[in-house]
C-alpha cells in the first residue's frame, strides 16, 4: 500500500545493519535446487577452489529441505543465507522481518511448477516487511535439456507485470546450481545488495 516514500531500512530490520550479519532469505518451491545452489555458492567463495571445478557432476541426489537451513557466506562481509523448505510456505512470513535481501528459486525445467511458483512469488512480494528488499529471481536447472528459456519463463510468469507492480527492485538470472552457470552473477548481485543501494 505505501509505495516506499520513506527510506525504510532494507528488510525492515535495523538489526541487519548492526550486531548480527545481514540475513538473505532463500525461498522457492520444493525441488527447485535451493540447497545445492547455496552449497555451490559457498564452495565458490572457499579459497583455492576454482569456479569451474566439476563438483556438480557427482552430486548426491538432492534431498528436499524440510525446515530451515543456515549458511554463512563471505562476500567478503559475512552474510547468513536462510534457506526455507518449499513445504514451509505457510510459515515463510515469520522470517520476513529479518530479511535484508531475497532470493527466489524457480525450477526452469518443470513447467507444471510454474503457476504455483508464480503464486508463491506474488505472495512474497506483497508482504509488507519485504516492501523494500532487493529481490533476485533465479530460473534454475538450465543445464537440463527440457528447461525453458528466460524469455519463456518471463512470459509464463508475466514478469513484466510483476516488476511494474512490485515495490522492490527485481533482478532475474538463469542459473544451474549443478554445473555452476550463472553463480558468479548471483555472487555479484549479493555483493551489490550488501551495499544497500538506495
Amino acid at each position: 500500500a505505501s509505495a516506499g516514500a520513506a527510506p525504510l531500512p532494507r528488510g525492515g530490520s535495523a538489526m541487519a545493519a548492526g550486531r548480527s550479519p545481514p540475513t538473505f532469505l532463500l525461498l522457492g518451491a520444493a525441488g527447485g535446487g535451493k540447497s545445492l545452489l547455496v552449497r555451490r555458492l559457498r564452495h565458490i567463495r572457499a579459497p583455492g577452489r576454482p569456479r569451474g571445478s566439476g563438483h556438480g557432476r557427482t552430486q548426491p541426489a538432492p534431498v528436499p529441505q524440510v525446515g530451515t537451513n543456515l549458511t554463512d557466506l563471505r562476500l567478503p562481509r559475512r552474510v547468513t543465507v536462510r534457506e526455507l523448505g518449499g513445504c514451509m510456505g505457510p510459515i515463510w512470513p515469520s522470517y520476513y522481518s529479518e530479511c535484508s535481501a531475497l532470493l527466489f528459486v524457480v525450477d526452469a525445467s518443470n513447467p507444471t511448477q510454474v503457476s504455483s511458483s508464480c503464486i508463491q512469488l506474488l505472495s512474497v512480494l506483497s508482504a509488507a516487511p519485504l516492501a523494500s528488499v532487493p529481490v533476485l529471481v533465479l530460473f534454475n536447472k538450465i543445464d537440463l535439456p527440457c528447461y525453458m528459456s528466460l524469455v519463456e519463463m518471463k512470459s509464463l510468469f508475466r514478469m513484466q507485470d510483476i516488476v511494474s507492480c512490485a515495490t522492490q527492485p527485481i533482478t532475474m538470472l538463469e542459473t544451474s546450481a549443478r554445473d555452476g552457470t550463472g553463480l558468479a552473477d548471483v555472487l555479484q548481485w549479493l555483493r551489490t545488495a550488501l551495499k544497500d543501494p538506495s
